[in-house]
């Protein structure tokens, strides 16, 4: 027995203790400007502390109005002033659920799990602690929503939940793993059991996906690719064996496979400016040019109309405001319009492609190896403790 196989056999039970009772601390309301906010009970009977010190435990139905200020939280129980503290914190019994309200929000936000609010300069944060595969549910009801194909939800909970335990120190020096927004993943809060999108957690518990290295994977999705995924170098520099760009015909009868976007000539060359120093629009011949100049039948890493100068797609796509990097263009009484394919960067796992697969009867794991090559689908007991990417 060798070296490596003797430490993995030592540390498998470590990897499964850690596995099964990784807890994740999502920043909810990332980002809000909120200096007050509601914590209503809505199911169950938590245990309420404010600061390490003092405890309370309110039988009776609650409604917290929560005020900041710099540094610290005034709490009122039904208009009553009841505490002055840093923290407020609900931990849950097995059952509890928790709405935040505010008039700002456009839907109900309810959180099960702990929740730990406190002040940010004057501004409401909150943080919601629980257990991976409680987590999970709410990204899956945010990203692809309810309705979809139950062997498709296997895939996007194996997808979410390699992200997720690649991810833990995206927020690290904020003290926590993950925020609620879509830069990590979009999460809606608590979900409903006894869904066909629960039972696809449930199902796949603790399946991830590594690549050669047995490393877990960046497990990239985007809504549709219209037609041709990316390379992930053509996106964030970095090559990546398991994401490389395929053909996928799946999606391409779906609503987001093609759009539009038109631009007067001005517009354009100021847009283009901003892309790049370099550009010269006296040279851009799309602006001169009555027909299709630039195209892509398939997917290209550069804007290489303008000579001597290589504007890159992702770059076009940000400034531009574009739904992809998937477009052709042309100038038509005076206007170039872009005709464009796809939505999202384009790397990855495509949603709507896979949908249209889950319907089809194939199943998550021939999906899962179309979008993503050279890798293995395993359970997170296969794993050693210390090869979870840092």
């Amino acid at each position: 027995m060798n070296l490596k196989q003797w430490l993995f056999l030592v540390c498998l039970p470590i990897t499964q203790l850690w596995a099964s009772s990784t807890e994740v601390k999502i920043g909810v309301l990332y980002g809000n400007t909120i200096n007050e906010i509601n914590a209503i009970q809505h199911k169950g009977n938590p245990k309420i502390f404010f600061d390490s010190l003092l405890f309370f435990r309110i039988d009776s139905t609650f409604n917290l109005k929560i005020v900041a200020d710099l540094d610290s939280l005034t709490i009122f129980n039904n208009e009553s002033k009841i505490a002055r503290c840093k923290t407020v914190k609900i931990l849950e019994d097995p059952e509890s659920v928790t709405q935040l309200k505010h008039p700002n929000f456009k839907n109900e936000k309810y959180y099960g799990g702990q929740l730990h609010i406190s002040s940010n300069s004057g501004f409401i944060f909150a943080l919601n602690i629980l257990p991976l595969e409680n987590y999970l549910p709410g990204v899956l009801e945010a990203e692809v929503g309810i309705n979809r194909p139950p062997e498709y939800y296997k895939v996007q909970a194996i997808i979410c939940r390699t992200y997720t335990l690649s991810h833990l120190r995206r927020h690290e020096m904020e003290d926590f793993n993950l925020c609620d927004k879509e830069h990590c993943q979009a999460f809606k809060g608590f979900s409903k059991s006894g869904t066909e999108l629960q039972k696809g957690v449930q199902k796949t518990e603790g399946i991830v996906v590594v690549d050669n290295d047995f490393m877990l994977i960046t497990a990239a999705f985007h809504a549709n690719c219209g037609g041709q995924t990316v390379n992930s170098e053509d996106v964030w520099n970095k090559k990546l064996d398991y994401l490389r760009s395929i053909k996928d015909t799946f999606c391409l009868h779906e609503k987001s496979a093609s759009w539009t976007k038109e631009f007067l000539d001005d517009s354009w060359i100021q847009k283009m400016h901003k892309v790049s120093k370099e550009y010269k629009h006296e040279n851009d011949s799309i602006l001169f040019v009555k027909d299709f100049f630039f195209t892509q039948a398939t997917r290209k890493k550069f804007y290489d109309v303008v000579p001597n100068c290589m504007i890159l797609l992702k770059d076009m796509r940000t400034t531009l405001e574009l739904k992809s990097t998937y477009f052709s263009a042309e100038n038509r009484y005076g206007k170039i319009i872009l005709h464009g394919r796809g939505f999202g960067h384009g790397v990855g796992l495509c949603q709507d492609g896979a949908i249209r697969m889950s319907k089809l009867n194939y199943s998550y794991k021939s999906i899962l190896h179309f979008y993503f090559q050279n890798v293995s689908i395993v359970h997170l007991d296969k794993l050693d403790f210390y090869k979870f990417n840092e």
